[in-house]
């Protein structure tokens, strides 16, 4: 890559501008990779827990799609699915409401749900009739402990137990005996069941498989889809930008190419000087980029939902990579295909 280094070393200025495109496009797209893993956890974490086989709500209407908040099973088919499958159905109910304490007030998702279904508890227990179990932020939020009582839908209750509950569509999940969400939620019903194996064949409900749950998360799938679009995008721009700038440079120096052409260079020496040189830009901005998106995602983890991982990290930047340099390729490509004296003579 002895052209290459020679060409960065002489062009400082342009490559430091495209140095520094590649990084601010590196630093959105990993700062936007982990408000995406914050946001998905925020929304669908105490689905993604549940343990078992199969969600079976209510069939939905029109051909749509079922969704938890809107799914309402009845008596009957909750019976005919125990018949189906004795012992294998935990039962789960939803609703959202406020919790209040003290004149402290934070909305909730109460989650009426088979003791099969509950996380363990940090604190305390899981929770008896007339108790719940929240998580630390709500907790800490209305300010009560183990013991103390919170109202919930007109209701009081007790805390038995805090935990990692999860979040359900951004909001924090408390987890409560079937008993006493029918208390909160002021029904009879329940909006799902979980079949620890098994799948239903239940006229009227839908069965998903654990792995599919997530779609009867209310409002997930656009949120999640926009989100990966905008990334999808930007690395778009990227493979984009670094192709033409590429362009342009090989453009401007092929006359300087052919030079070493006619002196008896070979063609793939020179592509392969080129690729080089591309891949230097991109590691090099990349690198930047991630470490100030890392920067920014850790300092501002307490304020927005972020979620930082190896994947969302390692991937978007492969992807970067790989695009840049098929942008690269065909930009630089043109040194393979050129004839030294018509360059020249250019």
């Amino acid at each position: 890559m002895f052209i290459g280094i020679r060409d960065i070393k002489y062009a400082k200025g342009r490559f430091a501008l495209i140095v520094s495109v590649i990084a601010m496009m590196t630093f959105m797209v990993v700062a936007l990779s982990a408000l995406t893993n914050g946001l998905q956890s925020q929304s669908i974490s105490a689905i993604t827990r549940l343990p078992g086989q199969t969600l079976v709500l209510q069939s939905g209407i029109d051909g749509q799609a079922p969704t938890l908040s809107e799914s309402t099973l009845g008596d009957a088919e909750v019976a005919a699915l125990r018949q189906q499958h004795p012992g294998d159905v935990a039962e789960l109910g939803v609703t959202t409401t406020r919790l209040m304490h003290d004149g402290k007030a934070t909305a909730a998702a109460v989650f009426g749900a088979d003791p099969r279904l509950m996380p363990g508890a940090a604190d305390g227990s899981r929770p008896n009739s007339g108790g719940l179990m929240l998580d630390s932020t709500t907790a800490d939020d209305l300010g009560v402990s183990i013991g103390d009582t919170v109202t919930a839908g007109g209701v009081t209750l007790r805390v038995d137990g805090i935990g990692d509950t999860g979040s359900y569509a951004h909001t924090p999940v408390v987890y409560a005996p079937v008993d006493t969400w029918n208390d909160i939620s002021h029904t009879q019903g329940l909006n799902a069941v979980v079949l620890m194996s098994g799948s239903s064949t239940v006229s009227g409900t839908t069965a998903l498989p654990m792995d599919k749950a997530t779609t009867a998360v209310p409002g997930y799938g656009s949120e999640h889809g926009s989100l990966l679009a905008m990334q999808g995008l930007l690395l778009a721009i990227s493979a984009l930008v670094v192709g033409a700038f590429f362009a342009v440079w090989t453009i401007q120096r092929l006359r300087d190419l052919a030079v070493v052409r006619a002196m008896g260079a070979d063609r793939w020496y020179l592509l392969r000087d080129g690729l080089g040189q591309a891949l230097l830009v991109l590691v090099l901005g990349e690198a930047i980029g991630a470490a100030l998106g890392i920067g920014l995602a850790l300092a501002a983890a307490g304020v927005v939902p972020i979620a930082l991982t190896a994947g969302g990290i390692v991937v978007p930047i492969a992807a970067m990579t790989v695009l840049g340099a098929l942008g690269a390729l065909l930009a630089v490509r043109k040194v393979t295909v050129v004839d030294p004296l018509v360059a020249m003579s250019a």
